[in-house]
């Protein structure tokens, strides 16, 4: 009997679903509900039951529903990166598109956004990279935290960006005198700031400690080199904490990139790429 009722849940549900459930789950959720339709039938004589098992469409649904969890990039990890460059180079100029921006555009990623680049940022407020990288509605998967570091709810946000909504490139992108960096080198210096006491603010500083201390000496301007360090410590914990991520890089489907933003001239400088 078991095997029965496996058999018909097959045929409606489509055989990956059915894989997916232990035997012991279908037979509790099947054996109920499959047993009347299953009487039914042969008081259903003139195969026009049959005609609505072409209801088993229904089916072939539940596979565009599957690949809307597992988006197809919409362009390459190059490409990505290029016109990211290509929108940063505008807004440097001067010349900025502000491109995605009508309704619609607003209209068409209503029903559903399709990513290209996903952004880690500073949340300095003089940091917005749909304006430095001149993007729009639905272009990039922003995410902005204070000194721009990877924790678990960060690496989240970016593994559901890659995975679940196509985007080929991940940037984590510093920029020229970072507030969050400069104060976790004061603290380092035992120079912290007293109004920081019981606040969450060393969370930030603990995250970026490492980049701090890995300034070589004698270096000409330790907050900026701590800058570069730091986004390329968050490029690195990204493809170190992540799997699905990482395996995605060394199959060539995706970037994970560092970056550096000068507040002074607007020029987004790639710091170094994560291959391995």
């Amino acid at each position: 009997m078991t095997d029965v009722h496996r058999r018909r849940l097959i045929s409606f549900l489509g055989a990956g679903l059915c894989v997916a459930l232990p035997a012991a789950a279908l037979a509790e959720g099947g054996v109920e509900h499959a047993e009347p339709p299953a009487r039914p039938r042969p008081k259903a004589k003139p195969k026009a039951k049959p005609a609505p098992a072409a209801a088993a469409p229904p089916a072939p649904a539940a596979d565009p529903h599957a690949a809307a969890h597992a988006a197809e990039p919409s362009v390459t990890p190059e490409e990505a990166l290029a016109r990211l460059m290509s929108g940063n180079a505008r807004y440097v100029d001067g010349y900025a598109a502000h491109p995605h921006g009508d309704k619609p555009r607003r209209v068409e990623v209503a029903a559903g956004q399709r990513p290209f680049a996903t952004i880690l940022a500073c949340a300095d407020s003089r940091v917005a990279p749909e304006l430095i990288f001149d993007q729009g509605l639905g272009d990039l998967f922003v995410i902005r935290v204070a000194g721009n570091v990877v924790d678990d709810a960060v690496l989240a946000s970016i593994e559901y960006s890659v995975i679940h909504l196509g985007s080929t490139l991940v940037m984590a992108l510093g920029h020229e005198r970072c507030g969050a960096v400069k104060a976790t080198i004061d603290a380092l210096a035992g120079r912290g700031s007293p109004d920081d006491r019981d606040t969450r603010i060393g969370a930030l500083a603990a995250l970026i400690t490492p980049a701090v201390r890995a300034v070589p000496a004698g270096v000409l301007d330790p907050l900026d080199a701590a800058v570069s360090l730091n986004a390329a410590h968050a490029a690195g914990e990204v493809f170190a904490g992540s799997r699905p991520l990482r395996t995605r890089v060394l199959a060539g489907q995706l970037k994970i990139v560092a970056a550096r933003y000068d507040l002074d001239d607007g020029r987004v400088t790639p710091t170094k790429t994560q291959q391995a």
